[in-house]
């Protein structure tokens, strides 16, 4: 595993947790693309 792979790892994983932060901690679990609390229906 190069030093490229690792950086590759690095990026990813703090790509996932800052989504995983920003949707579910910071939003309290809404969609990301509304703020309201819920999706209404189609």
């Amino acid at each position: 595993m190069g030093a490229f792979d690792i950086v590759l790892m690095i990026a990813i994983l703090a790509g996932a947790a800052w989504l995983l932060y920003s949707s579910l901690w910071k939003k309290k679990g809404h969609c990301p693309g509304c703020d309201g609390g819920g999706c209404g229906g189609k």
